[in-house]
């Protein structure tokens, strides 16, 4: 993180440098669009995400193609990550699902009735477990079933 906080800071120190401001233009607005276009440089993609590309890069590895899903709490991870499996299984790809949500109660059921659902296969260790550990078992049991992609459904924290 600091690594990446000290490149933000040198991108903005280099869009101001020899800037001149107009007689009514605030120092911190200007310091702020500046912050913003180097974060919008830093976060932009330097090309366009192909989803079934990628996951046709891995399946020639011979390695499943991993999306993990987070945010916090409520946000509908669970529920999107259905959806994606969905638009996978349309596209003619084997799909498997990784339960590690080892902490809200009811977690390991939504998913399963999303995988009864699909019809797909779902890893899952129950509740208390290190998640890490089942994502780490879930992968490596979809290599030796050669599931072309792994959906992990995570605990919502906020940090």
């Amino acid at each position: 993180a600091e690594e990446i906080a000290e490149k933000l800071c040198e991108s903005v120190a280099a869009s101001l440098e020899g800037k001149k401001l107009g007689s009514f233009t605030r120092i911190s607005s200007t310091v702020q669009t500046a912050m913003e276009e180097a974060l919008l440089r830093i976060l932009t993609p330097r090309r366009s995400i192909d989803i079934l590309r990628d996951v046709h890069a891995a399946k020639e590895r011979g390695k499943p193609y991993v999306i993990v899903f987070v945010g916090v709490n409520g946000v509908g991870k669970s529920t999107n990550l259905a959806k994606v499996a969905y638009w996978l299984l349309q596209h003619n790809l084997s799909v498997s699902l990784a339960a590690c949500d080892t902490f809200r109660s009811g977690a390991v059921e939504q998913l399963r009735t999303h995988a009864r659902r699909l019809q797909i296969p779902i890893f899952e260790k129950g509740y208390e477990k290190d998640p890490a550990v089942v994502a780490k078992e879930a992968i490596q049991e979809a290599t030796r079933n050669k599931s072309d992609v792994v959906l992990v459904d995570t605990a919502g924290r906020m940090q």
